[in-house]
C-alpha cells in the first residue's frame, strides 16, 4: 500500500483556523475554543470534514494523541507548592467549586433518567476548572506574584488534581471490569501522586535519563507514552498516563518551566486536532428545537451558575475578602481539556447521548468565555500590588 495524504484537507482547516484566529489570545481566548466551533463549521455544519474522508483514521489517531500530550502538559503545569500555603483556606474553597457543581451535575443526569455511572461522568464534565486558563488570566492582570493570585492558584490546582482524581474512577467504573479497574486506579494514583513524589523522589530522579535537561521534548513524548501504555497494560485509561507522566516529571525534576516551554511546539501541533475533532462531532441545535435548547441552557447554567455558588459560599465560610471571591468566582468557571475528555469517554461508551454530548461540548466553548470577560470585568483597573496580601486572612 502506497503512502496516502487525503489528511492534508482536515489537516488546513485545523491549522489555518488555528492560526487566522490566533488574534482571539490577546483578549484571553484561547484558540483552541476556535478549533471547536472550526470542528462544528466544517464538521457537523458543512460535512467538509468526516468518516468518509480520505486519511480520517489517521485524524482520529493524531487527535488521540492530542488528548493525550494535553493531559501531559496538564500534569506539568501542575505544582502543588501553593496549595501547602494557606491548606485550610485553600481546601474548602478547591472542594466547594468542585464538590457542588458535581453533585449537581449527577444529580442532573439522574432527574434525566441516566445510569449512576453515566451521572458520575456528568458530574466530572460539570465540575472541572481548567487549570491552563486561570494561570494565564491572573498572569495577564499582574496577579500570578500576589498573595490573591496564589490563592485563586491554588485553588484551581486543587479542582484539577480533584478532576483528575475523579475522571480516572470516572473512566473505570464505566469499563467492563470497574472492580479491577478501581483497584487499578486506586493504586496508580497512591503510586504517582502520594508514594513516588514524597517518598521515592531520589531514585526517581536518578533513574530518569541524563538527556531530560538536553532534550526535553524527546524524554517528555516518550515518558508520556510510556507510562500511557502501562496504564493501558494494567487497565487504566492511557490519558491519565499522560497526565501522571507530566506530573512526576513536573515533580521529580528543577527544570519544569524548561519541560513545559519545549514541550509547547509539539503540544501546540497536536492539540488542535483533538479539539478541532470534538467540535466536528458536536451539533448546535436550532432554535426550532425548544428540547435540545433548553437543555443546553440548562447545562450551561448548571455548569457556570454552580461554580459561581461555590466560590461565593466557600469565600464566605473562609472570611475571604469580596474582591479575592469574585476574582475567584469569575475564573473557576473556566474548562476544557478535562471537560470535554469526560464527555468524549462517556459519550463513546454509550452512555451520554449525543444532545447531552453536545450541550457540553457548548459548555466547554461558552464557559471559557464567560471566565474570560468575568476576569477582565473584576479585574478592571485594579492594581493588584495595592491589595497583595487581601487573600490572606
Amino acid at each position: 500500500m502506497g503512502l496516502a495524504f487525503g489528511f492534508v484537507t482536515a489537516l488546513l482547516l485545523v491549522y489555518g483556523t488555528s492560526y487566522a484566529l490566533g488574534f482571539l489570545e490577546r483578549f484571553d481566548v484561547p484558540v483552541l475554543v476556535a478549533e471547536i466551533l472550526a470542528g462544528i463549521l466544517f464538521g457537523s455544519v458543512l460535512g467538509v470534514v468526516g468518516p468518509g474522508m480520505h486519511g480520517y483514521h489517521f485524524l482520529v489517531s493524531l487527535a488521540s494523541f492530542g488528548l493525550l500530550l494535553i493531559m501531559f502538559e496538564a500534569g506539568v503545569e501542575l505544582d502543588t507548592e501553593p496549595l501547602r500555603q494557606r491548606p485550610r483556606q485553600v481546601a474548602v474553597l478547591g472542594l466547594l467549586t468542585f464538590v457542588l457543581p458535581f453533585l449537581g451535575g449527577a444529580g442532573f443526569a439522574l432527574a434525566m433518567g441516566l445510569g449512576h455511572f453515566a451521572g458520575f461522568l456528568v458530574g466530572v464534565t460539570v465540575s472541572t476548572t481548567s487549570l491552563g486558563l486561570v494561570y494565564p488570566l491572573l498572569e495577564d492582570f499582574g496577579y500570578i506574584s500576589t498573595d490573591r493570585g496564589q490563592l485563586i492558584l491554588a485553588v484551581a490546582v486543587l479542582n484539577d488534581i480533584l478532576s483528575v482524581v475523579a475522571l480516572a474512577y470516572g473512566i473505570t467504573l464505566t469499563s467492563e471490569t470497574p472492580v479491577v479497574g478501581s483497584v487499578a486506579v486506586s493504586v496508580a494514583l497512591a503510586a504517582f501522586l502520594v508514594v513516588i513524589p514524597r517518598y521515592l523522589v531520589g531514585p526517581v530522579k536518578r533513574a530518569l535519563p541524563d538527556s531530560l535537561g538536553a532534550s526535553p521534548t524527546k524524554v517528555g513524548v516518550l515518558f508520556a507514552v510510556a507510562v500511557a501504555w502501562l496504564m493501558e497494560a494494567v487497565g487504566v485509561h492511557a490519558v491519565l498516563g499522560g497526565f501522571f507522566a507530566g506530573f512526576l516529571i513536573g515533580e521529580l525534576t528543577d527544570e519544569r518551566h524548561a519541560v513545559e516551554a519545549e514541550m509547547r511546539p509539539v503540544v501546540s501541533l497536536v492539540a488542535p486536532v483533538f479539539f478541532f475533532f470534538v467540535g466536528m462531532r458536536a451539533n448546535v441545535p436550532p432554535l426550532t428545537d425548544v428540547d435540545a435548547v433548553l437543555l443546553l441552557a440548562a447545562v450551561v447554567a448548571l455548569g457556570v451558575g454552580l461554580k459561581v455558588v461555590g466560590a461565593a459560599v466557600g469565600g464566605a465560610l473562609t472570611g475571604t475578602d469580596r474582591r479575592t471571591t469574585a476574582l475567584l468566582a469569575a475564573a473557576v468557571p473556566g474548562r476544557l481539556s478535562i471537560s470535554v475528555a469526560a464527555a468524549e469517554i462517556g459519550r463513546r461508551r454509550g452512555l451520554i447521548a449525543d444532545p447531552l454530548y453536545d450541550a457540553f461540548i457548548v459548555l466547554s466553548v461558552v464557559s471559557v468565555f464567560v471566565a474570560a470577560v468575568a476576569f477582565r470585568f473584576v479585574a478592571g483597573d485594579h492594581h493588584p500590588e495595592s491589595g497583595a496580601n487581601a487573600a490572606a486572612q
